[in-house]
């Protein structure tokens, strides 16, 4: 009872103020910058994967988030513009200190291949390849650390139709990579047609000789 003539009401009131302020206040959150390594480059095998040296060792590299046509993929057509994305690769790295970012969420994909987000000083490779329409988004797994800023870049270079959006039904928009062309369906189908017609030519030779021999 003495307690409640010591202590003033207006004392409680702010006593209970402070206390709700300091359990409810918001404190800054310390974002820590994303680690640029530095490396040198080795050589541009196409537009989306490169040959790197960190501290002198070499290894294998794949542009985070981005797909180029392919021009090295075994049984694999050249794609349309997947020499000028290897040409324009080379041409924002070969002269500009280079460094290499890691996704927060890992550093590879599930076949075990090295991604990154390479850089050119400040600018940002994979973006720049999207914002020219030489590469898509894509594959895209739990690694998005910059996947807001090149959806940015896909969509203005769609609305302008640059490069690989310049050919309707190119960009596979419903799953990865890039649908073929009218002219390599057309080059399928001339390959089926000559091994048919290659076949037919040797049975009737396998179908003469055998007949030729039993006297017929």
């Amino acid at each position: 009872m003495i307690l409640k003539y010591l202590i003033k009401e207006e004392d409680v009131k702010t006593f209970i103020i402070i206390c709700l302020l300091t359990l409810f206040s918001v404190q800054p959150v310390q974002v820590q910058a994303a680690e640029h390594i530095p490396v040198t480059l080795d050589r541009v095998i196409d537009g989306d994967t490169l040959s790197i040296k960190q501290r002198g060792h070499k290894k294998t590299v794949r542009l985070l988030l981005i797909d180029t046509p392919e021009s090295k993929k075994p049984n694999t057509p050249v794609q349309p513009y997947s020499l000028e994305a290897a040409d324009y690769t080379k041409s924002l790295v070969s002269h500009c200190d280079l460094s290499i970012e890691h996704d927060s969420k890992g550093r590879y994909d599930r076949y075990k291949r090295e991604l990154v987000y390479l850089y050119c000083g400040d600018k940002m490779v994979n973006e720049s390849l999207v914002r020219e329409g030489y590469a898509r988004v894509g594959y895209i797994y739990q690694q998005k650390d910059h996947l807001t800023e090149l959806q940015e870049a896909e969509r203005q270079a769609k609305s302008k139709k640059l490069k690989i959006w310049s050919m309707d039904g190119f960009v596979n928009e419903d799953g990865e990579g890039f649908n073929a062309t009218e002219e390599e369906r057309q080059q399928e189908t001339d390959i089926i047609e000559e091994l048919r017609q290659f076949l037919y030519e040797l049975i009737d030779e396998l179908l003469d000789t055998l007949l030729k021999k039993i006297g017929l």
